[in-house]
C-alpha cells in the first residue's frame, strides 16, 4: 500500500474543501425544498459539497483507530448524503446538526466492520461496550451520566467503569452549524497534517498492527495469504476477476477464501486479546 499516494488524497481534499463557500440558512433551506420538492439532484449535490468541512470535522475524531483518514472522511460522507435525503429544513435546525448522528453512524458502522476492528479494545469487554455506542441511550449514558448505571450493570461493571471505558471510544458533538461564533467551520479545521504526537502514536500503530498481521498471516495457507496480500496489502489491490484468473479458480470462490481468510485473521486476534 501507499501510503504517500493516500497523504496525497488527504492534502487535495483539504485544500479542496477549504474552498467550500458556507450555506446561509436561508440558502440551505432553499436547496433542501429544492430537493425534495422538485427532485432537483443539482441541489442535493450543493447540500452535500457544501457540508463536506462538518464531515471531515467529525472524521478526524476517529482517526486514533487506526484507519486511514480519507475511508473515514468517505464513510462519513456517505451518512450525510442519507442525511441530505431525510432533512426536513422546516424543522428548524440546520442540515449538519441533523446529519452529525448518521455521519458518526456511518463511520462508527465501518469501524466495526473493518478487520482491524479487533485491537480496538484491549479486550471484549471494550469492543462490546464500543459496540454498544451506536445507541443513543449508551452514548448518553456514556456522556452526561443518564441512565449510566443501569446502561452499565447490562456489561456487569459499574457507571464509573463503564464511563470510563466509553470516554475513550466517544467524543462530546460540538455544534456542527456552518456558522460557530461568527466563524466558518472550514477555518477551525484543523490542518491535515499530523502533529508530532499524532505521528509518533500512528507510528506505534503501524507497527503493531504489522506485527500482528505478520503473525496472523502465517497461520494461513500458501493461497489465502497470496489473495489477502493481493485484495488487502497492495497497491493497486487486486479485483477478484484479478486473482480468479490468476488461480484458475471462480470469482465467487475467491471471495470465499478471501471471507475465509479474514475470518481466521480476526479469531487470532481476537484471541490475544
Amino acid at each position: 500500500m501507499s501510503h504517500a499516494i493516500d497523504t496525497n488524497s488527504l492534502a487535495l481534499f483539504y485544500r479542496d474543501v477549504r474552498k467550500v463557500d458556507a450555506l446561509s440558512r436561508e440558502q440551505e433551506t432553499r436547496l433542501a425544498r429544492r430537493w425534495h420538492e422538485q427532485d432537483d439532484r443539482d441541489a442535493a449535490k450543493e447540500l452535500v459539497v457544501a457540508n463536506l468541512p462538518g464531515v471531515a470535522a467529525i472524521a478526524r475524531e476517529y482517526r486514533h483507530f487506526g484507519l486511514q483518514e480519507m475511508d473515514l472522511i468517505q464513510e462519513g460522507t456517505m451518512g450525510l448524503m442519507h442525511a441530505v435525503k431525510r432533512f426536513d429544513p422546516n424543522r428548524g435546525f440546520r442540515l449538519m446538526t441533523y446529519a452529525s448522528w448518521w455521519i458518526r453512524a456511518s463511520i462508527h458502522d465501518f469501524i466495526l466492520h473493518s478487520w482491524s476492528i479487533v485491537k480496538l479494545g484491549t479486550n471484549k469487554l471494550q469492543r462490546r461496550i464500543f459496540a454498544g455506542l451506536q445507541k443513543a441511550r449508551n452514548s448518553i449514558a456514556a456522556m452526561d451520566g443518564t441512565k449510566v448505571d443501569e446502561v452499565a450493570a447490562e456489561y456487569g461493571i459499574d457507571g464509573n467503569a463503564y464511563q470510563e471505558v466509553a470516554s475513550a471510544f466517544l467524543q462530546r458533538d460540538l455544534s456542527l452549524d456552518v456558522e460557530r461564533d461568527g466563524e466558518n467551520i472550514t477555518s477551525t479545521l484543523p490542518s491535515a497534517t499530523a502533529s508530532p504526537e499524532e505521528q509518533v502514536s500512528a507510528s506505534n500503530w503501524r507497527d503493531f498492527q504489522e506485527k500482528q498481521l505478520h503473525t496472523a498471516l502465517q497461520m494461513l495457507g500458501e493461497r489465502d495469504r497470496y489473495i489477502i496480500v493481493q485484495r488487502h496489502l497492495s497497491d493497486p489491490v487486486a479485483t477478484l476477476k484479478d486473482l480468479a484468473k490468476d488461480l484458475g479458480i471462480s470469482i465467487e470462490r475467491v471471495r470465499q477464501l478471501e471471507k475465509r481468510a479474514m475470518t481466521k485473521i480476526k479469531d487470532n486476534f481476537t484471541s490475544q486479546t
